[in-house]
């Protein structure tokens, strides 16, 4: 079940960075324990194209078990991304994606005609909306997990900045005319062996609309020690509220920062947050506005090793965002033992039970979900030994989530996948 010949394409990878750049950089790393992968990329900086960080890693720590190629951008593919580069129109990147998906279909389809690959994985990025064209060079072909069929909930808008409201608005008539019209969308889903999607409602949507049936699996997992810092529960000071992200509208941490406002047992906690973005100055004045600032520490952006350290001393994990896959610092958080809240969505409906977590339901008014976020954390801090409680239940989920085991998975699914293709060839 092991030594396959993988073509991997996961177009962000990093060894330091977050988010999508990890999911492909926990992959490869696990994977290339148990086979020989080659990967196309495009970054693993902040744009497409840059991709020094990744080829002088691979220069220091070079690897027999992986080759990687990067496909730069032409000269087509800078000037669509340049307004996206220049923070001026950020969809122009899906723009300038498509014409590095063909680029790199022109480098793997010379890579297949010149060596023996066993499957082709599409990793990265986890958005279904650029199929790529990988699925045409007739290998068995895996895709996922992917997300991003769901619309974000549009109650939770109400205090989003105007050009925020509009940018996901747009996002949602777009997201419906793609799902359902794109013809490549549906030729990749027929060419697709296995897909994989990353939330539960993802699977739902992918099967009711294209009747495309999928293994329903959160797209990255833990990697390293499981530990619980057990020390932070004796006579706390405070208790630490963190939150790790970029400060946008996506994010919505001003939804934290109005239920913080609004709590009843306010001055025994601390908030850590993690992050930068276009909405930083706004999110501190509010919090001088409404005497929070002296709760809360705004560290900016630090390096992934150290923004996840913060951990250690943390009491509950909060994400207040209104469309997420499952965001990385997920596990993250339950690497340390750290339980997350979240409001009952997206991927944290599927990942933050059986204890591990406070699922919040999303009520029909923006009010009472502000509300909702304060009372769960009221009812933690009027009892904090719940605290405690979550985090050991945070423990026993965190195994089931770790990379080993989703190396095993992962291998049982392609021999499955190679075996039952070359019976069909047969």
């Amino acid at each position: 079940m092991k030594n396959k010949k993988i073509l991997v394409l996961a177009y962000a990878i990093s060894p330091t960075r977050g988010s999508e750049y990890s999911v492909a950089w926990n992959y490869v790393e696990e994977m290339s324990k148990d086979n020989k992968l080659t990967v196309l990329y495009g970054a693993s900086g902040d744009y497409m194209g840059d991709c020094e960080e990744m080829e002088n890693y691979v220069n220091q720590h070079p690897n027999s078990q992986i080759t990687f190629i990067p496909v730069y951008p032409n000269k087509l593919a800078n000037l669509l991304n340049w307004p996206n580069r220049h923070h001026l129109l950020v969809y122009s990147f899906y723009y300038a994606y498509n014409v590095w998906q063909k680029l790199a279909y022109r480098k793997a389809k010379e890579l297949v005609a010149n060596g023996a690959f066993d499957l082709i994985h599409y990793v990265g990025m986890i958005g279904y909306r650029e199929p790529g064209y990988l699925w045409n060079l007739g290998l068995p072909y895996i895709w996922g997990p992917i997300c991003g069929a769901n619309n974000s909930s549009v109650v939770l808008m109400k205090n989003m900045p105007l050009l925020g409201k509009l940018k996901h608005r747009f996002r949602t008539i777009a997201n419906i005319l793609q799902l359902h019209y794109s013809r490549r969308l549906k030729k990749a889903l027929n060419a697709t062996d296995i897909l994989l999607t990353a939330t539960s409602e993802n699977q739902r949507l992918f099967k009711n609309i294209h009747g495309k049936d999928s293994i329903c699996i959160p797209e990255n997992c833990i990697i390293g020690h499981i530990h619980l810092n057990k020390g932070k529960f004796v006579n706390p000071y405070k208790y630490n509220l963190v939150v790790i992200g970029r400060l946008d509208a996506r994010k919505s941490v001003g939804i934290l920062l109005e239920a913080v406002a609004r709590l009843k047992f306010k001055e025994m906690v601390h908030v850590d947050i993690v992050g930068d973005g276009s909405l930083k100055d706004k999110l501190q004045q509010y919090a001088i506005e409404n005497g929070l600032n002296s709760l809360i520490t705004w560290h900016g952006k630090l390096p992934r090793d150290k923004a996840v350290q913060i951990f250690d001393s943390a009491h509950l994990h909060v994400i207040t965002s209104i469309s997420e896959g499952n965001p990385t610092t997920i596990w993250e958080a339950m690497s340390f033992g750290v339980p997350t809240l979240s409001f009952d969505h997206c991927g944290m409906h599927d990942t933050l039970c059986d204890g591990a977590g406070i699922l919040v339901p999303i009520e029909s008014t923006y009010e009472a979900n502000v509300q909702g976020i304060t009372n769960a954390i009221d009812v933690v801090l009027a009892e904090p030994e719940r605290l405690e409680r979550l985090a050991e239940a945070t423990l026993i989920r965190a195994k089931k989530y770790t990379w080993e085991i989703r190396r095993k998975f992962w291998n049982e699914l392609y021999e499955e996948l190679v075996m039952k293709l070359d019976k069909k060839r047969k």
